[in-house]
């Protein structure tokens, strides 16, 4: 197939104005819902490999990268309706299949039951769980805390130093943090749209208002039971139990057992999407902590094009 050039575009949705690329030729078939905080260079690698054989859209949340602030609340339900809007206006009138990381898991779970006639299956890696707040609630204070699982304190200490007008020292920080600590393979170009979007305020205001609202009681009861999910493929790709306790260990300073614990919550939280559908499927992803979109692509690829028969 061949792959035409890809450029940012921006459309209106009527309460933003959204961002978006679209990779590979014909219908669009693939969208991929981000993860909290997620700029379109983050992704654009997958992207690139998953448009030969698939016409990929990739777009920037209202908020977030090139895509302007929302007038609306930042709720799964707004959330979804934006990528209804965006497709409409994209003429994309095809079923798709929703590839959704972390946080974005949890407003394609909530689009596929707004939408399921524009669904045609899923794929979830590290979905944010709507019962997400357990966390908190079995694991002892001193436990959570190294967990990493409460993004508020971080997100909001950028959002202070950009507002100060030191987004040049959070550059600093982020150059060896994720993304770019599991891929560093990024290109000048991906690399400066990254940095360039976590200098600026907004950034740090959406996703804090993303988090809060993706943790409220009011905006997760429906999204917690499968009762009204619809019956489509869903494949689930959840990162490497060992890789990621490592990890819990070593930037969360937790013992051995400490991180066992979390880890198991955590796979337990996620693998509850399983119940949601009868036709889901688990995949662990070997080579993968959290960041399974750019440890791992190879697995992705392969599982989209199953999914595909």
């Amino acid at each position: 197939m061949e792959i035409k050039k890809t450029v940012i575009q921006k459309i209106s949705v009527q309460t933003a104005e959204l961002a978006y690329c679209i990779f590979g030729t014909g219908k669009i078939n693939l969208v991929i819902e981000m993860g909290l905080g997620a700029v379109m260079a983050e992704w654009r690698p997958l992207a690139e490999r998953l448009a030969k054989h698939h016409t990929v859209l990739l777009y920037e949340r209202a908020g977030y990268g090139s895509s302007s602030a929302s007038t609306l609340k930042r709720t799964p339900e707004h959330i979804a309706d934006e990528l209804y809007r965006l497709l409409q206006q994209l003429d994309c009138e095809e079923k798709i299949t929703l590839l959704a990381h972390s946080q974005g898991g949890l407003y394609a779970q909530q689009f596929a039951r707004i939408y399921p006639q524009h669904v045609r299956n899923m794929v979830l890696l590290d979905p944010l769980s709507p019962h997400d707040s357990a966390f908190q609630k079995e694991l002892t204070d001193a436990e959570f805390q190294k967990s990493g699982v409460d993004k508020t304190a971080g997100l909001r200490l950028n959002l202070r130093l950009t507002r100060l007008h030191l987004g040049w020292f959070v550059r600093l920080l982020m150059k060896s943090a994720p993304p770019f600590y599991y891929y560093p393979e990024f290109t000048k170009e991906e690399t400066r749209s990254i940095l360039s979007a976590i200098s600026r305020p907004q950034i740090y205001e959406t996703a804090l208002a993303e988090y809060e609202l993706a943790h409220q009681e009011q905006y997760l009861q429906k999204l917690r039971s499968p009762v009204g999910f619809p019956q489509l493929p869903l494949i689930l790709v959840t990162h490497d139990s060992g890789i990621e306790e490592q990890e819990i260990r070593t930037f969360g300073g937790a013992s051995e057992e400490e991180a066992a614990k979390i880890e198991t919550l955590w796979q337990r939280l996620m693998c509850e999407y399983l119940a949601y559908s009868e036709k889901s499927v688990h995949i662990r992803a070997s080579q993968s902590s959290h960041f399974i979109h750019l440890t791992d692509m190879d697995l992705i690829c392969e599982w989209l094009e199953k999914s595909a028969l």
